[in-house]
C-alpha cells in the first residue's frame, strides 16, 4: 500500500552478522511461564489451538509467516483511533 501510493515502504528485517534471524517467541513464552508452541504449517494450527484451549493456560503459538505485503484498498489514520476517546 505504501509503495503503491507513495513509492516507498517501511519495514524491518532483524539481522545478526548480516543474516536475517527469527525470534523464538515460543521459547520466550516458556521462559515467562506460559506455554509456547511452534508450528511449521497451516495443518498444525487447528491441533495447536485445540491443545492451547484444553491446557487452559496462556499459550503463544508461533507460526511461520511469509513476508509479502498485500496491497489493499482504503486507508486508515492512527490519529482517528486516538481521537475517539477525547
Amino acid at each position: 500500500l505504501e509503495s503503491m501510493h507513495y513509492g516507498w515502504s517501511f519495514g524491518c528485517m532483524f539481522e545478526r552478522g548480516g543474516k536475517p534471524y527469527k525470534v523464538d517467541y515460543a521459547a520466550m513464552a516458556r521462559a515467562c511461564g506460559a506455554r509456547g508452541v511452534m508450528i511449521e504449517s497451516s495443518r498444525e494450527l487447528g491441533p495447536a489451538l485445540s491443545e492451547a484451549l484444553a491446557a487452559n493456560v496462556p499459550t503463544v503459538i508461533q507460526a511461520p509467516m511469509e513476508n509479502a505485503p498485500t496491497p489493499t484498498p482504503g486507508h486508515w489514520n492512527i490519529n482517528d483511533i486516538y481521537r475517539k476517546g477525547q
